[in-house]
Parts: C-alpha cells; sequence; structure tokens
C-alpha cells in the first residue's frame, strides 16, 4: 500500500503534519478533519468560522492609513475645542481614546474579525489584549446600537467652531474647522470606502457601510 503523499506547507507549516491546516486557509470539510485540540486552538485564533474572511490579512500600510486620519482628526477637534476653553481640549482628547477602547469592548468584541488582522483598523489584533470575543451573532445591531459613543467625537468640535465664529470671525478659525470638517466628513468615509472597507466581506453586515 502506497503511503499518502504529504500535502504542500501552508503558512510554514510542515508538509508531513497534513493536520496542522489552519482554519484560514482550508475549507470547511477539511477543518472538520482537524484534531479536537487543534480545532480549539483555531476557532480561539479565528472565531468567526468563515474561511475566507479569517485568511484576508490587512498590510500595516492599510492600518496607518485607515488610522492617521482619525488621529489627525480627534487632534483638530482638540484645537477647536481648545479655542473654547484650554482645559477642554484635553478633555476632549481624553474621551476620544477611552471612547476608542470602548469601541473595542462593546462592538469590536461581536465582530467575526475579532482576533485576527482583516480588520482595516488593527482593532481585531488590538482589542483581544484587553477583552474577550462574545460571539458574532448580533454584530450588527451591537454595532449600530453603540455606534453613538463616537457621535461627540465628529460632532462637539464643528458646533464649537460655529459658536467662536459667530462670537469672533478669524481666517485662522475658520481654516482649523474647514479642515476639521474635510477631514471628518469626507476624507476618512472615503478611505473606508474606498480603501479600508472595500475588499471586506463583512461590509453588507456592517452599519458602517451599509
Amino acid at each position: 500500500m502506497n503511503s499518502p503523499e504529504p500535502q504542500s506547507p501552508d503558512r510554514g507549516e510542515a508538509p508531513s503534519e497534513p493536520s496542522q491546516t489552519t482554519l484560514g486557509t482550508s475549507s470547511p470539510a477539511s477543518v472538520l478533519q482537524v484534531g479536537a485540540g487543534r480545532e480549539a486552538r483555531n476557532e480561539a485564533a479565528t472565531p468567526c468560522g468563515v474561511p475566507r474572511t479569517c485568511q484576508r490579512v490587512v498590510p500595516r500600510w492599510l492600518v496607518l492609513l485607515d488610522n492617521l486620519p482619525t488621529l489627525a482628526l480627534f487632534l483638530l477637534g482638540a484645537a477647536l475645542m481648545a479655542r473654547v476653553w484650554r482645559p477642554l481640549g484635553l478633555v476632549f482628547l481624553l474621551y476620544c481614546g477611552l471612547t476608542i477602547v470602548a469601541f473595542w469592548g462593546r462592538i469590536c468584541v461581536h465582530c467575526p474579525h475579532f482576533g485576527t488582522r482583516a480588520c482595516p483598523c488593527g482593532y481585531g489584533v488590538l482589542a483581544p489584549k484587553l477583552f474577550k470575543w462574545k460571539g458574532d451573532q448580533h454584530f450588527r445591531q451591537v454595532f449600530r446600537r453603540n455606534i453613538v459613543i463616537l457621535f461627540p467625537c465628529w460632532f462637539l468640535p464643528p458646533l464649537a467652531g460655529a459658536w467662536l465664529l459667530a462670537a469672533g470671525f478669524s481666517w485662522g478659525l475658520a481654516s482649523l474647522l474647514g479642515v476639521f470638517c474635510v477631514t471628518g466628513f469626507l476624507v476618512i468615509p472615503l478611505i473606508s470606502k474606498y480603501v479600508g472597507c472595500r475588499g471586506c466581506e463583512l461590509r453588507d453586515q456592517c452599519p458602517w457601510m451599509s
């Protein structure tokens, strides 16, 4: 009886170990043949159970492209809020930072990309460092219900800027407000639509894109 031919290496694994196929690159049928211990580890690493989705690996340059405009938005917003009252700028930055962490704990824990590098924001890698996955059965509803925590980051600075302009117009303030609005309401959505979220197989489930 001829011995079975070894499978080709997958993600650097030895060909003599065909059972070491990862969930991200195998078909559902082959996943069912993996040993119980290996399957448990794979489920912890890629909880979505969707091979094509879990296989996607977002490059670091795209993660930076997705996050740098958001960081710029927060800094611009802090500059606007500081024009109202200087300590308010620091309070605003603190709120934005805590909101991102809260986003991980309330929304990312229900995302099928949790624990993978398939998230264009990189949150799929960062969120598991602080939180445990809670399942993706209600991802869309959870996302839609909790996204409001980010609204102050987008809408308070323009309101503050408009109030300041009404009190006394200045080109510097008008320029700062204009750059904030272009970044928050044009640049970030366009990057998400045409770059960051373009290849995501969950975009139909995600309220951000649908």
